[in-house]
């Protein structure tokens, strides 16, 4: 470890780490980026039959995700407003419900496979194109979805299409050329035939200048005058597919990526003077090299480039030259993705269709004299501890291809298993010797049903969170018997999807997150869990929640990079840090939070990136940093002079990064042991075929 803070160890610091570097789920490429300027959320579908929602506001976070009820992923996304929706090659255009995650409305245009959609700028219009040549125009005004017109069918597939910046003028992309329509009567203006007439168009823009920006399978971007459809500048980009073009809200950037090679080149639009006459050319600015598979989509988002394509993993980057900071975000799942047994040492990982349960390994004794000689070593010294027994994997639970596991856990004493999928909850018995599963098939409680969010609590009870109702059910699990105990009505208090649910080490408190920014807090009077408060709302998403084991306290981050911790008893802030405290989350946001039960003085929070010991700064004086939490909420203006006052928590070290590495889970395993869980770049692409092999003049 790095030690930042020079300090001497206290007793008991010395930890055990379990690097977890066999968890490898299968790369999920993507297929479209849309982003929502009003919600400041980004849209992203995949492969699979999913759709993701990052929320961009400040660093990058995987908020809510959608899955598809049919196996026909999404081909193509669009906003308008707060609106999003999608259409894909079995003929749909869906309209999304974005708080219950599901279809809002369902149409059928043509029939036939849907390519792509796009919306005007005065969000009442949706054109569609579809397989066999039609181009659909839809209404969406008064927030409904209904047929307008149909304009003439063209030869071939309609691959992309835009609106201009009037709504008037629709230019669409096919194979062998280009062709504008006009929208009110629905019929052709012009046609742009491409350097060949196999040559296929696969990404389009219609800039406010009247000009037209199409890029190809050649690897050309061409662009032309949308008056009179005449070439203004053609220029090879690539070796082979454009797939994706983008431009910036001053549309002074160009941004272009595909296949041969899959490099993101940044073109800057430049007036070039020739004798007397002036013009506009796109010039070359910069190249990224974010990507070793081939790039489908791009959005540029205040001055970042977002991309995504074949390996599955969000890339951000920067369009100008004085910032090259390069960020990946790899295809997790969401919610948590790792259970664990602290009495029998076992790790239950899920997968998209299957669970694997392994026995972690175990130290071989360290001599006497050797241990003596660890605590004479400073803060941060780390050392590979030889294994007496290796990693084992004890078994592996298959559900079938079509069924998505969106929660799983273990119980704290390994004897129960419990999962969900969309559609059901399954319950097994684990025997340890042989290891073996069987699973309860006796009639379940009405309330047992699919759940986001499975908890096993130390006084035996099963929790399960119901994403259609937000609802908790609580069960008592027995030897061949399910009994129901009560449910608890949690949307009364929390309206969004909840997305961390914790339960405290004694039953005690129940804490709620949910995608719109509450966190809601609930106790146990007698049998039943009352209501207690919701802590102020905080203006960034909540991306992580834990509790202390011993105290009454919760502990919350942010997608801003703030931590705060709040006393449930005394209701108010006992400490806090200021934005970005550590600057990795300007990147990647906290995504987990482990708390040391000895010493509450400490805090272990990862990134995607990196851990970090955070230790409570002693120095500063308790009203320094204490909040009302009725008194002051955490808005714009008393925010800044409570951060002012207020030095919580200190960065103390950090965990040596590893390279090419993904952190996906970090909990505790005992007073001295942690589990880290991590994927390795490597391995997640290792099913892809092999990357462009690019020449570079000077290198072998």
């Amino acid at each position: 470890m790095t030690n930042l803070v020079k300090k001497e160890p206290q007793e008991g610091g010395k930890h055990q780490l379990h690097n977890v570097r066999f968890y490898t789920i299968k790369p999920r490429g993507i297929t479209s980026l849309a982003y929502s300027k009003q919600s400041k959320c980004l849209a992203l579908s995949r492969e699979t039959p999913i759709i993701e929602l990052w929320n961009m506001e400040y660093t990058p976070y995987l908020d809510r995700t959608i899955h598809l009820s049919s196996d026909v992923a999404v081909e193509a996304l669009a906003w308008a407003g707060n609106r999003l929706f999608s259409v894909n090659l079995s003929g749909q255009l869906i309209e999304w419900d974005l708080v219950n995650l599901k279809p809002r409305y369902e149409h059928s245009p043509t029939g036939n496979s849907l390519w792509c959609l796009d919306i005007n700028a005065a969000e009442t219009e949706l054109a569609v194109g579809s397989e066999e040549g039609h181009i659909n125009i839809l209404s969406i005004e008064n927030d409904e979805l209904t047929y307008k017109s149909l304009f003439n069918k063209q030869k071939g597939r309609v691959i992309c299409l835009k609106y201009d910046k009037t709504g008037k003028k629709i230019v669409t992309g096919t194979e062998g050329c280009v062709r504008i329509w006009n929208v009110l009567k629905g019929n052709i203006l012009h046609t742009m035939t491409l350097s060949a007439k196999d040559v296929t168009v696969w990404s389009l823009l219609f800039l406010s200048d009247n000009t037209i920006v199409a890029g190809d399978s050649a690897g050309l971007v061409t662009v032309w005058n949308a008056d009179n459809a005449t070439q203004i500048h053609c220029s090879r980009v690539l070796d082979k597919n454009v797939c994706a073009l983008a431009v910036n809200e001053k549309e002074d950037r160009l941004v272009c990526s595909g296949m041969q090679p899959p490099l993101i080149r940044i073109f800057s639009k430049t007036q070039i003077k020739r004798e007397e006459s002036t013009s506009e050319r796109w010039v070359k600015f910069l190249q990224r090299d974010a990507h070793k598979h081939y790039v489908k989509s791009l959005v540029v988002i205040n001055g970042r480039i977002v991309s995504g394509g074949q390996d599955g993993i969000l890339t951000i980057t920067s369009s100008e030259r004085m910032q090259a900071h390069l960020s990946q975000h790899a295809p997790f799942l969401k919610g948590s993705v790792a259970s664990l047994s602290v009495s029998e040492k076992l790790l239950l990982l899920r997968y998209p269709n299957s669970l694997h349960l392994w026995r972690l390994g175990s130290v071989a004794p360290t001599p006497e004299e050797k241990k003596k000689r660890q605590w004479m070593q400073p803060v941060g010294h780390t050392e590979e501890l030889l294994l007496e027994n290796p990693p084992e994997k004890l078994l592996e639970l298959n559900v079938n291809e079509k069924n998505f596991i969106q929660a799983s856990a273990i119980s704290p004493d390994a004897q129960w298993i419990c999962y969900s999928t969309l559609k059901e909850v399954r319950l097994s018995r684990f025997k340890t010797e042989p290891p073996s599963v069987e699973r309860l098939v006796d009639s379940f409680p009405a309330d047992f049903q699919p759940a986001s969010h499975i908890v096993f609590s130390k006084q035996g009870k099963l929790a399960l969170l119901h994403p259609h109702n937000n609802h908790l059910s609580l069960f008592t699990v027995k030897e061949e018997s399910v009994t129901f105990q009560n449910s608890i009505d949690l949307s009364e208090h929390c309206k969004g999807t909840i997305s961390h649910l914790v339960i405290s080490s004694q039953g005690e408190y129940l804490v709620v997150g949910t995608s719109d920014h509450i966190v809601a807090v609930w106790k146990l009077q007698g049998n039943q869990y009352k209501h207690l408060l919701n802590l102020p709302r905080h203006r960034a998403a909540t991306t992580a929640v834990s509790m202390q084991e011993d105290h009454p306290k919760v502990v919350v981050a942010y997608a801003n990079g703030r931590l705060v911790e709040y006393d449930l008893v005394k209701r108010r802030f006992t400490c806090e840090t200021d934005e970005y405290l550590i600057p990795d989350t300007r990147h990647h946001c906290i995504t987990g939070i482990s708390l040391d039960a000895r010493n509450p003085n400490i805090f272990l929070v990862n990134t995607e990136n990196n851990l970090y010991v955070l230790e409570r700064n002693q120095q500063a004086e308790q009203e320094d940093y204490v909040v009302n939490s009725k008194a002051k909420r955490l808005s714009k203006d008393n925010r800044a002079s409570v951060s002012a006052s207020s030095k919580g928590l200190i960065v103390k070290m950090e965990l040596p990064r590893q390279v090419r590495s993904h952190l996906v889970h970090v909990s505790r395993l005992s007073s001295n042991e942690l589990v880290n869980v991590s994927i390795s770049t490597n391995n997640l692409l290792a099913p892809l075929p092999p990357p462009f092999q690019r020449k570079k003049f000077g290198a072998s």
